[in-house]
């Protein structure tokens, strides 16, 4: 009797999926994941969000939100003993995870808390095999129910979706000498539904310029933050932002070019500008002048 409950309650399970209610109500877009001890619940809410189109980063910087899960692990008590036996009879599971959810600035969004959930098991000697199988599923509905509770916890988090496009640069080369032809173009690959600003920006060691265009050349050089187009329309996908000969009194060494785009009027995060590209609204190209 015991083997046709185990082989019903698997043909259930695989019949039935893994379905969160509610989950698909994330507000937010970029979140990083930090795993202590917890890599089987990280992967599976890692899976989860990317399911809900919700970008999983590979460092902290330019995240909405970390997500800390720390110490997953099951603790076995046991509860009663046989009378008649003197031996085990029934035990107690405790599958549990810490969670804690932070801003990249260490501001608290979600206060540090365990996870558990508890279920009881009776120890039947006299079939062993079946009372292992018995327990490692219900380890395996333990672990799904706290998934689902770290998931119904992260639809709290109010942080707002991020809406971008994808953009690219097209016609940098890996180098150029004096008197190459260097020639810039900005493309976008999606289309967006909002007017943008444009921020064109040219770093070498841990010097940042502005490029604008001038009435008397092509572009030129702004040390404080001014945007090299405003208001695009949402017809234009492809911007040409340089076409030029590399100049013989340049400085040589490796040269960054980046492309940033905001909504129409907003005021550029010069700090997320700096950090590791990890979203689609900004991107960069890498130069070296010989």
């Amino acid at each position: 009797m015991r083997i046709i409950v185990i082989l019903t309650l698997l043909i259930n399970l695989n019949s039935c999926g893994f379905h969160l209610r509610g989950a698909k109500g994330l507000d937010f877009s970029y979140i990083y994941i930090q795993s202590e001890s917890a890599d089987a619940v990280a992967v599976k809410v890692m899976q989860l969000l990317k399911e809900r189109g919700i970008q999983i980063l590979k460092t902290a910087d330019g995240a909405q939100a970390i997500v800390y899960l720390r110490n997953q692990g099951v603790d076995e008590r046991m509860i009663t003993i046989s009378s008649t036996t003197g031996k085990i009879a029934e035990f107690e599971l405790n599958f549990h995870v810490d969670m804690e959810v932070r801003r990249p600035d260490d501001t608290v969004l979600l206060e540090k808390r365990r996870l558990s959930i508890l279920r009881d098991y009776r120890f039947d000697e006299t079939a062993v095999l079946a009372a292992g199988v018995e327990s490692e599923m219900l380890k395996q509905e333990m672990f799904r129910e706290i998934v689902a509770q770290v998931m119904r916890r992260l639809e709290v988090l109010k942080l707002g979706k991020i809406q971008l496009t994808t953009i690219k640069l097209k016609g940098l080369k890996p180098s150029y000498s004096i008197g190459d032809n260097l020639k810039l173009d900005l493309i976008e690959k999606t289309a967006r539904s909002y007017p943008i600003d444009i921020w064109l920006t040219l770093s070498k060691g841990t010097d940042l310029l502005f490029l604008t265009p001038s009435k008397d050349q092509t572009w030129k050089i702004n040390q404080q933050a001014k945007a090299w187009q405003t208001s695009v329309a949402i017809t234009k996908r492809r911007h040409h932002l340089l076409n030029f000969t590399i100049p013989a009194d340049i400085e040589e060494g490796k040269y960054i070019f980046r492309a940033v785009y905001t909504h129409s009027g907003a005021t550029l995060d010069l700090q997320d500008l700096n950090s590791a590209i990890l979203r689609s609204n900004i991107v960069e190209g890498e130069i070296v002048i010989e």
